[in-house]
């Protein structure tokens, strides 16, 4: 199997970039040159591809009877899995669907996910929650190194280091008497979309702080040019009717396998 290096990932774009299959953002953040990663063909012009991140994600693309590639995508999840390493795979069709739950049968489990579109005509209010104990700030690597949810392992885990975050990404915070209680950041960005991670702490849901930060994020998108994303379980209720609000449309289902 091919480990391709940079100067060939044109030709993998031009099978991510297809309309009929479903690609996460973090692809685009590795054929961009934003985060590491490592991409692997069956040729140098490739009709198959898998792409993983440092931190164990993978996708796996292309056409699905080349018996070398998929030998090779197989015996690399046995391997991490004995190994105890991470291997999420992410689907682009349901004929790799079929293909992964032919090879793996109960070995594995599979997960529904949502991928929604932005709807750029959607003019958002600027009704924001206001209040002199609450205070919104830019993330940085002080409020990094305070944070609960979006940690320092978060961002070495998903950008390899915070550095990096801190070059290519982007994101807002709420404090309460200094204190991290919502947030909201790009866990994977490319030269076109920035994806949204969001997370308020417990004890202050329900006051439209979530709301407020995902206005400001969706802002920060439209004015650097860069297409907001926004992706989460089916079965998460409160995430679909927030991306609802904030103007995500058209939700297509793709499936991740653990």
């Amino acid at each position: 199997m091919l480990k391709l290096n940079i100067t060939e990932f044109d030709h993998v774009k031009r099978i991510v970039n297809n309309k009929n299959i479903s690609c996460p953002t973090f692809v685009h953040s590795i054929l961009d040159g934003y985060t590491e990663g490592t991409v692997y063909a069956d040729a140098r012009l490739p009709q198959s591809v898998l792409i993983s991140t440092n931190a164990g994600l993978y996708f796996v693309a292309g056409e699905t009877n080349h018996s070398d590639f998929n030998h090779f995508l197989f015996e690399l999840y046995r391997q991490r899995k004995k190994e105890n390493l991470r291997f999420t795979l992410f689907s682009s069709t349901e004929k790799w669907n079929d293909v992964i739950n032919n090879q793996l049968k109960e070995k594995i489990k599979q997960l529904h996910r949502l991928s929604f579109t932005y709807n750029i005509s959607k003019i958002l209010d600027d009704k924001k929650v206001e209040s002199s104990e609450y205070a919104i700030e830019k993330i940085n690597a002080e409020s990094i190194k305070k944070s609960l949810e979006f940690n320092q392992t978060y961002y070495k885990e998903y950008w390899g280091s915070i550095s990096n975050f801190m070059e290519k990404g982007f994101g807002f915070c709420m404090l309460h008497h200094g204190k991290i209680i919502s947030e909201c950041t790009s866990i994977f960005s490319s030269k076109q979309f920035a994806e949204i991670d969001i997370v308020t702490h417990e004890a202050y849901r329900g006051q439209g702080l979530a709301l407020t930060l995902a206005k400001i994020y969706i802002d920060h998108c439209l004015k650097n040019r860069l297409v907001p994303r926004w992706d989460c379980d089916v079965s998460n209720a409160s995430s679909i009717k927030l991306a609802k609000i904030v103007g995500f449309i058209d939700p297509v289902e793709y499936s991740v396998f653990v």
